[in-house]
């Protein structure tokens, strides 16, 4: 049985693998075509490369920009202003804001409300419907303000931003913060007072950026469990891709054969006593605290929502004037330089690896996306959930509520196809 993916961002669709008429396997076809970012980045130099690798996603292209941008001055020893790299901090976290409220509110909800579509739950609930859509404006004029525009920002850089933004220009990012962080309270208390429809085993073994300091939001290492690898250690030695036949999209597992997620819900489990105190007494208030599983995955986004907007309002508080250099400052690379870093993508760790050619541009690029790194997962909650029993609408019900739980940025998952090329002798 094959079914089309809804309220999910990109193309794809379930596959049912049956026995009997019983459910054996669950699979996710991702069927959108390879866009060879890879490839395309080979070649460019580090600066061209932050603007350009924005486009992969146009829902997380500031973390795409972020990600290089601190692999870039990691490896080639560039400082960048404290107040600076918290201005950068503030304009991921407005895109974590975004990203999660058009999930939750757009695509999460009319599931939890039994809605068939988000129109339908427009039409039910208008006033919860205009709450979300200012929310997501006031999201959308947060990045405008200090990333030069809402949708691919254009004001991160190597070294820092483009542009700093004017006194009178945080004092307006200030309002939308004020206006954000109120009409995500009030939708929250609406939402957390939900509770799944069905309830499904976990997706396994949750990875996020290890952090000492705060919630996670970008770092060098990842925390799997209890153990801390380095980014290189993990991504060469612990997790594997693989190949599959029904999917554009590389999947990722543990070497032994497990699989593992990424996203809010791992970032939660593992960092909720780093949230904000506000956050944290707003989900008391309702009765949520970790761990939750994967259908319960709006718990955390709304969780993260207020904590990210709480934690852009203390970083507008600290503005001070800065004096951005009029041209990038060139830094003599190596060849054969390794650039790594990994950010926290609203849907998980994006991990970046660039090596360095003689002449300082790009040789070799790998990104792993992490709803590249969530597919396997999604499909082992599946079957695990659906094994044995009856293939009816139900069952495919609760195929779709896994696969929209997990927020897959199903573009973002595909870039490149390995091709092999086989001699034939005469």
């Amino acid at each position: 049985m094959r079914k089309p993916m809804t309220l999910v961002e990109g193309e794809g669709s379930i596959i049912i693998l049956e026995n009997n008429g019983l459910v054996d396997r669950v699979l996710y076809e991702i069927t959108e075509a390879p866009r060879f970012f890879e490839y395309i980045l080979r070649g460019r130099d580090p600066w061209m490369t932050v603007d350009l690798i924005s486009r992969v996603c146009g829902l997380c292209g500031v973390s795409y920009s972020y990600m290089a941008a601190k692999a870039f001055e990691k490896c080639l020893g560039v400082e960048v202003d404290e107040y600076i790299e918290r201005l950068r901090e503030a304009i991921h976290l407005a895109e974590r804001v975004k990203s999660h409220a058009l999930h939750v509110f757009f695509m999460n909800l009319p599931e939890l409300t039994n809605s068939r579509s988000t129109i339908e739950l427009a039409s039910r609930n208008p006033d919860l419907f205009r709450k979300a859509v200012d929310l997501v404006n006031h999201s959308r004029r947060i990045m405008s303000i200090l990333g030069g525009r809402f949708h691919n920002v254009v004001n991160v850089k190597i070294g820092g931003v483009y542009r700093a933004p004017s006194r009178e220009e945080v004092e307006k990012a200030k309002i939308e913060v004020t206006g954000a962080l109120k009409s995500a309270l009030e939708l929250a208390s609406i939402v957390l007072s939900l509770k799944p429809s069905v309830a499904l085993p976990s997706g396994g073994l949750g990875v996020c950026i290890y952090s000492v300091y705060g919630y996670p939001h970008h770092g060098d290492k990842l925390l799997l469990g209890d153990k801390v690898y380095e980014l290189g250690e993990f991504y060469g030695e612990v997790s594997v891709s693989h190949r599959v036949e029904h999917s554009n999209a590389t999947h990722y597992r543990l070497r032994g054969g497990e699989s593992y997620y990424v996203g809010p819900v791992a970032r939660f489990n593992k960092y909720y006593s780093m949230l904000r105190e506000e956050a944290r007494e707003l989900l008391k208030s309702h009765g949520w605290s970790p761990p939750v599983g994967v259908v319960e995955a709006y718990v955390a986004r709304l969780a993260e929502m207020v904590n990210a907007l709480l934690e852009i309002r203390d970083i507008l508080e600290s503005h001070r004037e800065v004096q951005i250099p009029s041209s990038i400052k060139q830094v003599n690379t190596r060849g054969g330089s390794i650039c790594e870093y990994a950010v926290e993508a609203p849907r998980g760790v994006l991990y970046g690896r660039f090596k360095l050619g003689d002449n300082g541009r790009i040789q070799e690029c790998t990104l792993i996306t992490p709803t590249a790194q969530n597919l396997a997962s999604m499909e082992d909650t599946a079957t695990r959930a659906l094994r044995n029993k009856r293939i009816n609408g139900k069952a495919v019900d609760i195929a779709k509520y896994i696969a929209v739980a997990y927020d897959p940025c199903i573009s973002c998952s595909v870039h490149a196809i390995r091709v092999e090329f086989l001699r034939i002798n005469p």
